[in-house]
Order: C-alpha cells, then sequence, then structure tokens
C-alpha cells in the first residue's frame, strides 16, 4: 500500500512539474560576474538517480534500501519547488522518468 501511494505521489508530482513546465530560449546575462584571466564556472542544478538500476521507482522515491544507495527524489522535489518559486531567476533539470 505505501509503494502504491509513493507511486501514484511520484506520478502527481511529475505531473504537475510538466504540466507547469515551460521550454524556451533563457538569454542569461552574465556579463557583470565574469573576472577576465579567472576560470568562470556556471553551476545547472539537476537530478541523476539510474532510475531502475539499483532501486525500484517507489525505493527511489521514499529513500528506501540505502543500503544500495543513498537517494529520496521526494527530498529533492520537496526542497526545490519552494527554491524555484521564492527566486524566477534558478532554473532546475529533472531528467529521470520512469513507471
Amino acid at each position: 500500500m505505501a509503494t502504491s501511494s509513493a507511486t501514484t505521489a511520484a506520478a502527481l508530482v511529475m505531473l504537475m512539474l510538466f504540466l507547469a513546465a515551460e521550454s524556451k530560449y533563457i538569454a542569461y546575462n552574465t556579463s557583470q560576474s565574469i573576472v577576465h584571466g579567472k576560470l568562470n564556472v556556471h553551476l545547472v542544478a539537476h537530478t541523476h538517480d539510474d532510475v531502475g538500476w539499483l532501486k525500484t521507482v517507489d525505493q527511489y522515491y521514499v529513500g528506501s534500501n540505502n543500503s544500495i544507495q543513498i537517494a529520496c527524489v521526494q527530498n529533492v522535489l520537496d526542497s526545490i519547488v519552494p527554491a524555484l518559486l521564492a527566486d524566477k531567476n534558478r532554473k532546475f533539470i529533472y531528467v529521470e522518468q520512469a513507471r
């Protein structure tokens, strides 16, 4: 029962993110922070879970079976969504899709 509700919750979150997502070109103004003569780095937050390789979808979502790998997609989504809503300039890439 818990895995079924976790799967349903994960599917609903993915559906909400998909419906809220918007795909468009974004031009970033990096000219103000570039320091000539130094390495300028741009960090983009993203995910990588390899769903189905080491854990089931449900195990990745709720963070169970940590003897294999420590991962909890629910914590990622619970923390990144408020951060994105708080600052419209932030971007996040979510790459996992599984069923």
